[in-house]
């Protein structure tokens, strides 16, 4: 092990002849590595002092780093300099020294967490707990992955990108054809936090169980987590979008023959999707660790979470603001490590009602941090008069894009019987 330490050591030092250095470290900072991936003292303090002249903004190479270490710092030889330097090898096996360093890192780590699970057993932790600290540990060690983009790879992806050489299938449609059309690729897009946000009653929930249906019956799979209903009233309105039938009239006895045996017809069809409810986990951590296994084991397409303001934070003791921006970043970064889209549900506040407007950005409830952290932000809305006489649409305004069209506005046709929403130009 020490001697894979001081060749990944030396590579980088051999670098200096292209003034290299500093690339080839700040690379194997970027694949992860830090002082905790070096077991020996001696290579683990060359490491340090190399980061810290980095950091300096010196020019790192042997004389250097000799220089650095000849002052007295951190108990080394500086004459160990030349001797790291000769276990360099060719910069052609930088790339596999690191993999070997973060392997090996992953391999010590593993082997920790499965003696730290017995000794949390004999301590007699819940197992909840115990699965969530788990999962923690194990996200943090699938993070370290083989480095293997290099600018050349990045570039032929960006020009793939650019050029629509893209996978269009990624980007999960609502099945609202205004909203489809103004969403860049006609969709929600892989490693993007969505934001619907309406007040009560303008049907937010309604949005994510169409956009859930479209995303089943178009192949595609989904994680729901709803925290304000449980599962059977979930699938209610569920079974009532896909087969447009009332589900009270089937509660009070009232459905024809007909109409139940539409409502069996839909409930077989139901059945097959590959979809995903938990109505009790309330915890971002429980959420973040459950997205995440979900997704190992079935491959999830795409993830919805009803509602932001119910989800409990990992932080306590700090400002509710706070907790909200802890919330935002923490779902911001697991649709960009699954590289799925997050459609993530919230309130707004009253004062959008009060001037009987479309809601802006800034009313989003408790927090500014979803606007800055959202690649996109759609409000549903009514005017008073709207919602007075029961109107049988309500408004959408797309206030935030980071790519493609910017603000948008419509509306869509909302049938509250069946919560079914439909694009509101069908019925003009």
């Amino acid at each position: 092990m020490k001697e894979l330490e001081r060749s990944l050591l030396g590579t980088i030092l051999k670098a200096e002849m292209n003034d290299g250095c500093n690339a080839l470290l700040n690379e194997a900072k970027e694949a992860g590595i830090t002082s905790d991936f070096f077991l020996a003292h001696d290579t683990r303090s060359m490491w340090e002092a190399m980061c810290e002249l980095d950091s300096k903004g010196v020019i790192l190479g042997t004389m250097s780093l000799f220089t650095d270490i000849s002052k007295g710092k951190k108990g080394l030889e500086p004459q160990g300099v030349w001797s790291i330097h000769d276990n360099g090898l060719s910069e052609l096996h930088f790339l596999n020294l690191v993999n070997d360093m973060v392997e090996n890192y992953r391999t010590r780590n593993l082997s920790r967490l499965s003696m730290g699970i017995n000794d949390q057993l004999r301590e007699g932790k819940d197992s909840e707990e115990i699965l969530t600290s788990i999962e923690k540990q194990c996200n943090t060690i699938n993070s370290l992955v083989p480095a293997k983009d290099t600018l050349e790879t990045i570039v032929d992806r960006t020009f793939e990108d650019v050029t629509g050489k893209v996978d269009l299938s990624q980007y999960l449609r609502t099945g609202i054809q205004s909203i489809d059309d103004v969403l860049y690729r006609g969709g929600y897009g892989p490693g993007q936090l969505c934001v619907l946000a309406s007040r009560p009653g303008c049907g937010k929930t309604a949005y994510a169980l169409n956009f859930l249906r479209n995303i089943c019956t178009t192949g595609n799979s989904v994680l729901l987590f709803n925290l304000e209903m449980g599962s059977t009233q979930i699938m209610k309105r569920v079974l009532s979008i896909h087969s447009g039938l009332h589900m009270r009239r089937f509660e009070d006895g009232m459905a024809p023959a007909d109409k139940m045996q539409a409502l069996r017809d839909s409930t077989k069809v139901v059945k097959g999707w590959d979809c995903w409810i938990r109505d009790s986990v309330y915890k971002l951590d429980h959420i973040l660790a459950t997205a995440r296994g979900m997704h190992r084991k079935h491959g999830v397409n795409g993830i919805i979470i009803d509602y932001c303001q119910l989800i409990k934070p990992m932080s306590k003791n700090i400002s509710r603001e706070q907790q909200v921006a802890e919330i935002s970043r923490e779902l911001k970064l697991l649709a960009k490590d699954l590289n799925v889209p997050v459609l993530l549900l919230a309130q707004v506040n009253r004062e959008s009602e009060k001037d009987d407007r479309s809601p802006i950005m800034s009313d989003l409830r408790e927090s500014g941090a979803l606007e800055q952290d959202a690649d996109s932000i759609i409000f549903l809305w009514q005017t008073m008069s709207e919602r007075e006489q029961g109107s049988d649409y309500v408004r959408w305004t797309l206030a935030k894009q980071r790519e493609g069209m910017g603000y948008s506005q419509g509306r869509i046709n909302f049938n509250k019987g069946t919560q079914k929403m439909e694009d509101y130009s069908q019925f003009i």
